[in-house]
């Protein structure tokens, strides 16, 4: 798990033989084609519209991932539970004025309230259906500002992690499936420069990249409508 609200470093990167074996390992595990399927809560919506179905694909694919409990101790993140964090649920229900429970405890409707927030709060409604997907997915893996700089650097932008008037103009032309795999491409990058930093974070570099590459082929299959 990455800590959501950390800033991104930029440091150069240089391989290690722990990393080398960690690729090879990869590459046996992705080349065993992964069925993602992840049964969800349901919405809501009776009638799903466009914009439901698009967030269903897209959490679908990211509970498959962050479908469990974890508290590793490299984990920076620390207790986690469907991809929420023990204090970003304490947030949530300080906000609603309730006390604050055990992340495992999180209701059903409360998993789904937080989620459409990172879907509403990143943009990923307005975006090509390949982008969209890897938006909200790096939004919940890496935070939302963290999401909105990864999708700056893959449109050949300053990278502020604020989602502004230049962000959206360069979004415009470029919203579609080529740069859903570049901001994918950056986040592999991140994560080799993550492990170089920090040689605890070894521990997750095999799952990262098994994420990171299982979305590259789960966007390239998606329809553009």
């Amino acid at each position: 798990m990455i800590r959501k609200k950390s800033n991104l470093p930029q440091l150069k990167i240089k391989f290690k033989p722990q990393i080398i074996l960690a690729i090879i390992s990869l590459i046996l595990t992705v080349a065993i084609p992964i069925n993602i399927s992840y049964k969800i809560p349901a919405l809501a919506q009776t009638e799903k519209t466009y914009e439901a179905k698009l967030f269903e694909t897209a959490l679908s694919f990211t509970l498959y991932f962050e479908g469990g409990f974890s508290n590793h101790p490299a984990d920076k993140g620390g207790r986690t539970y469907k991809g929420i964090l023990q204090t970003e649920y304490n947030s949530y229900r300080r906000r609603r004025g309730l006390p604050t429970l055990d992340v495992t405890q999180m209701s059903d409707a409360e998993l789904m309230e937080i989620y459409q927030s990172y879907w509403d709060n990143s943009k990923s409604a307005t975006m090509h259906p390949a982008l969209a997907v890897v938006m909200f997915d790096t939004a919940v893996n890496f935070g939302i500002n963290n999401s909105v700089t990864f999708l700056q650097q893959a449109l050949g932008l300053p990278q502020t992690g604020i989602f502004d008037t230049k962000t959206k103009e360069a979004l415009a032309e470029g919203n579609n499936r080529n740069t859903a795999l570049q901001m994918i491409n950056e986040r592999i990058i991140y994560r080799y420069k993550r492990v170089q930093e920090d040689a605890t974070q070894m521990a997750f570099f095999h799952g990262w990249l098994a994420r990171d590459y299982s979305l590259w082929g789960y966007v390239e299959k998606l329809k553009d409508n």
